[in-house]
């Protein structure tokens, strides 16, 4: 799964150096696999700009990435991973992220902000965060 920054670093690799070559290299890894590449319709809510940047965003999920809906159960999962941690709906992204991947029973969640979804997936091993830094 792509999280916001993820998504900003596949679309602008000439700005983000070496974690657009990192995130480049877990999209080919998953594409030799097979394996489903995704994001959440929330993250769109923050990648989307209204300006030039939205056509690189789109650009990116063109390449085959599907975009999740955020449905009343993973609301409700998100909601009660702010809740449990103490947080507010500031983090609501990042919990609605994590709340997929873990209603998907296993993923990995690319992300510049790791130590925000490490804290919100604690607990969920078949949740895996990796950091694009």
């Amino acid at each position: 799964m792509l999280d916001t920054e993820a998504l900003s670093v596949l679309g602008s690799p000439k700005e983000r150096g070496v974690s657009a070559r990192r995130a480049q290299a877990v999209l080919y890894a998953a594409a030799a696999r097979k394996a489903p590449i995704r994001t959440s319709a929330a993250v769109l809510v923050e990648a989307y700009q209204g300006k030039a940047r939205d056509a690189a965003v789109d650009r990116i999920l063109n390449q085959g990435i599907e975009v999740l809906p955020v449905d009343r159960g993973t609301a409700r999962v998100a909601a009660r991973l702010i809740g449990s941690n103490n947080l507010n709906s500031c983090s609501a992204v990042d919990a609605i992220v994590v709340a997929t991947a873990i209603r998907l029973g296993e993923a990995l969640i690319l992300t510049s902000d790791p130590k925000d979804l490490e804290r919100l997936a604690m607990g969920y091993s078949g949740v895996v965060i990796q950091a694009l830094r």
